[in-house]
């Protein structure tokens, strides 16, 4: 069976009961199908990952998380001005008997097997052992009570949620997931290479002097104070150094128009690698850290602290790989870029780029989005 005849299938018997759950929860019948029809298309772009045995289960708790976060967003997000005013709003009359009232109607025990039943998905087994009843009366009690709730609800506003337009709508969030997967994979990669000019440029180690005239001072030395007084690395963490860079562990060091540091992080559940890069009015990186990838791809936060724009994500989780990244826009127009990966190698052909397609070795990178935070908004981490 095919997935969207599959999923068809679903929505069809269904989606009517997952509108009168979502009416309990908001109270008018249309949010109610709003909602519903919002859950039912997050809910086709994971259905190839839902369990088929717990496919209810995991409706249920899209249906309520998505009631949930419409009910948080702010007026300014649900109404929108229009030229031509829209036909006037149903508003229920004729289902005064609302939902709600229809269950108080019913007589205790048909209400008490129709709601763990119907909405709390319970098994003809499980209703009867929490309600200390025999199967056969519960089978009967659930009859009776749906019955009379047809009664009750006779003026139920017709379902307006379609199979086709659910799956189309589906279909689209799909393909843009699939292409933003594919964009942050190659921004990840891309973002490493850097300016493509100057990677056969010579390194310079923070040590050296980074000016020509005596008494200048070296940035990159402070820079590398700043980061270690700032004790960022989690206790029983120890920093390796990376063969294939031109400094020391988390010492700064110019590569092109960029300034970095890098480290290999080792603890007890293994190695992974961090990359610190400072651009200084660098475009090529094609980064907004005023807008967010859909959240089924990379979970992501935006956040402004003390001026400095911050967007933070898990760019990648695909065969074990997981990328911590933060990208950092500070007032001064310099632009911070943070990784932490549970890859334990560096490509040696890029300099302080990990090496994203060999094996991973820890569970999870060593520093989480917070410590990255932390290090991106460091007073005096500029270029």
């Amino acid at each position: 069976m095919d997935r969207d005849r599959e999923f068809g299938e679903f929505v069809d018997a269904r989606a009517l009961v997952m509108r009168r759950t979502a009416y309990l929860l908001c109270g008018d019948w249309h949010r109610a199908e709003d909602i519903v029809q919002t859950a039912l298309i997050k809910l086709y772009v994971a259905w190839s990952r839902v369990r088929k045995d717990s496919v209810d289960a995991y409706a249920r708790k899209v249906l309520v998380r998505t009631a949930v976060d419409e009910t948080r967003r702010g007026f300014f997000q649900r109404e929108r001005t229009v030229d031509v005013l829209p036909e006037a709003a149903v508003t229920d009359d004729s289902a005064d008997f609302d939902l709600r009232q229809a269950l108080d109607a019913l007589p205790p025990g048909q209400r008490a097997v129709v709601v763990l039943r119907y909405w709390e998905d319970l098994s003809i087994t499980e209703t009867a052992r929490i309600l200390g009843r025999t199967e056969g009366t519960v089978k009967s009690q659930a009859a009776k009570g749906l019955a009379a709730l047809r009664d009750l609800l006779e003026d139920e506003p017709t379902l307006r949620i379609y199979r086709s337009e659910v799956i189309r709508k589906g279909k689209t969030k799909l393909a843009r997931r699939r292409t933003a997967i594919a964009t942050v994979m190659a921004f990840v990669v891309l973002a490493g290479l850097g300016t493509v000019g100057y990677l056969a440029l010579p390194r310079q180690p923070s040590g050296a002097a980074s000016t020509a005239g005596a008494g200048v001072v070296d940035r990159n030395a402070q820079l590398t104070a700043i980061l270690r007084d700032a004790k960022v690395i989690p206790a029983g963490v120890t920093v390796l150094d990376v063969p294939s860079v031109p400094a020391g562990p988390l010492q700064f060091f110019d590569h092109g128009d960029v300034r970095r540091a890098v480290a290999l992080l080792k603890d007890a559940q293994g190695t992974g690698a961090v990359t610190i890069e400072l651009y200084r009015g660098h475009t090529n990186t094609g980064d907004d850290v005023s807008w967010c990838y859909e959240p089924e791809v990379a979970p992501c936060e935006l956040r402004v602290v003390d001026g400095i724009k911050i967007r933070s994500s898990i760019a990648g989780k695909q065969d074990g790989l997981h990328i911590y990244q933060v990208q950092a826009l500070r007032p001064d127009g310099v632009f911070v870029e943070i990784r932490s990966v549970n890859v334990g190698e560096f490509r040696t052909n890029i300099v302080g780029m990990p090496k994203l397609d060999g094996p991973t070795t820890r569970p999870t990178p060593v520093l989480d989005r917070e410590t990255l935070i932390k290090i991106a908004t460091l007073p005096g981490l500029t270029y």
